[in-house]
């Protein structure tokens, strides 16, 4: 819009009013300082080592890296988790064929025995039929003091005729700083009844076999008696007595 005005000497002067154009202008101006700065900004983060698109590309780089070692952190974990299952599956297979033959071991021993003992039994290695101790064990009967003893008598099959006598046996030990000797009467188990009637009055024990007997006896050693051998004396008819020490030396029972 115009305006008319009037000067001191008379003259008419027409201004015109246009506040649109001020607005635009200081829009113009602010804009262009504005944009100047940024200018300005960026330009100086270049010159200072700053390319926002290198970072753009170094950030997507970095994410791709992240990306790739978490897929190959958890390849290794997959892998080092089968490893781990394969190493379980084959202790426990190296532990199950360890008990195989542990367990054919045993057996191989037991009838390697049982072969020594029937062997003894059909021809004796010393080559006299009579009777004779072939064996005495000592079993350990997993409470403290209590042991059960096998002794096993046998004559050659040559022999055709039955064994029969007796047998006396006694614990040698030490009892109070002295020695000390225990017969099976006094050493057999209290519990052990069957054991007891099995004795006779004199404490001997009666046997009666053809070609083998095993006599078997649970014993409870009194407190403060430790043993050192076992002697056993075997008599039967006119025979001469056999008599055999043998070491105290307790197995575990199998």
């Amino acid at each position: 819009m115009a305006e008319l005005a009037s000067t001191r000497k008379g003259q008419l002067v027409v201004r015109y009013h246009a506040p649109w154009r001020r607005r635009l202008l200081l829009a113009a101006v602010v804009l262009g300082g504005a944009l100047t700065l940024y200018g300005v900004f960026e330009w100086g983060r270049y010159q200072g080592g700053f390319d926002k698109l290198a970072e753009l590309q170094r950030t997507r780089e970095l994410t791709v890296r992240v990306a790739t070692l978490e897929q190959d952190n958890e390849r290794l974990r997959a892998e080092l988790a089968a490893v781990e299952l394969a190493r379980s599956v084959d202790r426990k297979a190296y532990a199950d064929v360890e008990a195989s033959l542990a367990e054919l071991q045993s057996q191989v021993l037991r009838h390697r025995e049982e072969l020594t003992f029937y062997r003894g039994i059909v021809s004796p290695e010393d080559g006299v039929g009579g009777l004779r101790i072939q064996r005495l064990q000592i079993l350990d009967a997993g409470v403290a003091d209590h042991y059960q003893l096998r002794l096993v008598l046998v004559q050659s099959m040559r022999q055709d005729t039955v064994a029969s006598g007796t047998v006396s046996v006694e614990i040698e030990g030490i009892r109070d700083g002295q020695l000390a000797r225990l017969t099976l009467a006094e050493a057999v188990a209290p519990a052990a009844d069957a054991q007891r009637e099995a004795l006779r009055a004199d404490g001997l024990v009666p046997f009666r076999f053809r070609y083998f007997q095993n006599l078997e006896h649970n014993v409870v050693l009194p407190a403060g008696f430790e043993p050192r051998s076992i002697d056993v004396e075997v008599r039967s008819g006119r025979m001469t007595p056999v008599r055999e020490s043998f070491p105290w030396q307790v197995e575990a029972r199998s």
